[in-house]
């Protein structure tokens, strides 16, 4: 990134149910080749204990994965189809209510 002024932070939610909570986050940066698509994300669901259940992200830091990924609780990374912010954050809300937890 190359300056602040250049980052805008475009989805911030917090959601808690309880035992497990969803913290997501989604900024628009500049396009380069570690965020070609200008978007850098962390889409995190967790427990209390802070054991990852499920987290998409695109931070080039897993050599084997594709540059859109999920961590999922077996500690695997897979990858993830991205056609866009919004439908990437509708498909990490459905793999949550997957799980049992309702969130619209």
């Amino acid at each position: 990134m190359t300056g602040e002024e250049d980052v805008e932070k475009v989805i911030d939610v917090t959601h808690d149910f309880g035992d497990r909570f969803v913290e997501v986050t989604a900024w628009q940066v500049p396009e380069s080749d570690r965020y070609p698509e200008g978007i850098k994300y962390s889409m995190q669901y967790g427990n209390a204990a802070g054991e990852t259940i499920l987290r998409y992200d695109n931070f080039p830091d897993h050599p084997d994965a594709a540059h859109h990924h999920k961590h999922v609780a077996d500690g695997a990374v897979e990858d993830v189809d991205f056609e866009g912010l919004r439908q990437l954050f509708e498909d990490f809300k459905d793999e949550v209510n997957a799980h049992g937890d309702t969130w619209k």
